[in-house]
């Protein structure tokens, strides 16, 4: 009988354990992101007939949005949702890792792979259906060709030591691959996310 309790005991301390224990990847929430007509958002810059519009996720609200992540921009992680319309007759190739922010000081942060976001704020490199690390890298814009007459879209994400500022505020993107694209960022944040900066 009292082996019998020990397992009982044993069993329901496991359980409390299990109930302490931070979320697993099963417990995160896939999210659908709309994608508007690329003339609806509000920063965006045509050249040659190529439209390159970018969405900033600004603040850890708008990011839980698109990413079951509470604290995502605390952390120091800042999407930004990029929409590309080609309606040019020619092929265009996109390279991510020339896609720039300049900060309004003309500091320059380069993209970070959505591998190594989820590794840093989530610690799981799990790649089962529904992990966060499928989620952040099906979302992620990758190294790409563009067809013609085609809209593609994905996020980038920049890195701050500094979360607590908004890496957006007074800040633009630059597209080395595709032309002279500088889109400022600013139209697209809310009136207090630019007073931050």
């Amino acid at each position: 009988m009292n082996a019998m309790k020990t397992r009982h005991l044993s069993f329901a301390v496991f359980l409390l354990a299990a109930r302490a224990m931070p979320l697993s990847s099963g417990d995160y929430q896939a999210k659908t992101v709309a994608v508007q007509p690329v003339e609806s958002y509000p920063a965006r810059v045509t050249v040659e007939q190529v439209t390159v519009a970018v969405d900033p996720y600004a603040n850890d609200g708008k990011s839980r949005t698109a990413f079951d992540v509470k604290d995502l921009n605390s952390k120091g992680y800042f999407p930004a949702h990029v929409i590309i319309k080609n309606a040019s007759g020619n092929h265009l190739a996109l390279r991510t890792r020339n896609i720039v922010l300049v900060s309004p000081k003309g500091q320059e942060y380069y993209t970070t792979p959505a591998t190594l976001v989820v590794q840093d704020v989530v610690g799981s490199t799990s790649t089962k259906s529904g992990s966060p690390l499928l989620d952040f890298t099906s979302k992620e814009l990758t190294n790409l060709s563009i067809e013609p007459g085609t809209v593609v879209n994905g996020f980038v994400f920049f890195y701050t030591p500094e979360p607590k500022k908004n890496l957006f505020a007074g800040s633009k993107t630059a597209q080395k691959d595709l032309g002279p694209f500088d889109v400022s960022l600013d139209p697209a944040l809310p009136a207090a996310e630019i007073r931050k900066k």
